[in-house]
């Protein structure tokens, strides 16, 4: 399983890959949020056909799984729970109800990092935690801060509804040039400059209007997509906060 996660990683991070900020709002007003990173198309790159047959062997290929948030970070970082300093555990704390589901199989190769709420000021007030400790993180380790924030993994939100009008606002603090400030840096920037985010709400109503432009619209109304710049995203976050009214 490890092995697997860590090819994935490696694709992600080098090869370009489809990034996508997903809300589900139900006629109930429960919410699901989800952010995804789909790395399908250098499936091929990432696995050849002797790496397939080897984790197949071991039964660590295909994999459909569920799991912590906090589990896949400690992971990625190359470290254990234990390893992690007082300030990065407290932020990891906060992730505690976000849960990843990797997929990687022949054809398919994604992460999704996804919530779900109740409701809507369920939904708020947990994100308000997340950046309540993101906040905290940045005072006491601005390093490890920084390094969260620019991975543009998960936007911390806020949304809007009250059955005739929705609204996005982005929480983000917004990256500055100057902050990619040494060549690997820069680097790094370059090649997220290549990436697209994409933006998907769906609805449980037919919407009239939207105060963004450049989105497109399903046949039935409900569900609008806005696909953006990467680095405009992280740069400008509050160009993307937008009010979408219904029928």
């Amino acid at each position: 399983m490890k092995k697997l996660l860590l090819l994935s990683f490696v694709a992600i991070c080098f090869i370009s890959c489809q990034l996508t900020e997903r809300i589900y709002l139900s006629e109930s007003g429960a919410v699901r949020y989800e952010n995804e990173v789909d790395f399908s198309d250098v499936l091929p790159i990432a696995y050849s056909d002797k790496d397939k047959d080897s984790l197949r062997q071991i039964g660590q290929f295909p994999v459909d799984t569920i799991m912590s948030f906090s589990g896949m970070e400690s992971f990625m970082n190359g470290m254990k729970q234990d390893s992690l300093n007082d300030a990065q555990k407290e932020f990891m704390k906060s992730l505690d109800k976000m849960k990843v589901r990797m997929v990687t199989n022949d054809n398919v190769g994604k992460f999704v990092i996804f919530l779900e709420e109740k409701d809507i000021d369920s939904f708020n007030a947990y994100f308000d935690e997340i950046k309540t400790a993101a906040d905290e993180l940045e005072k006491k380790d601005k390093a490890s801060a920084q390094d969260i924030t620019d991975k543009g993994m998960f936007n911390i939100l806020e949304i809007k509804y009250n059955g005739k009008k929705f609204e996005r606002i982005s929480k983000n603090k917004p990256i500055s040039p100057e902050e990619w400030n040494d060549s690997t840096a820069q680097a790094a920037r370059q090649m997220m400059s290549m990436f697209n985010y994409k933006l998907e709400y769906h609805f449980p109503k037919r919407i009239k209007s939207a105060s963004v432009e450049g989105a497109a619209y399903t046949l039935d109304g409900k569900t609008m997509t806005l696909e953006i710049p990467l680095m405009d995203a992280l740069e400008h976050p509050e160009k993307y906060n937008f009010t979408i009214e219904f029928e």
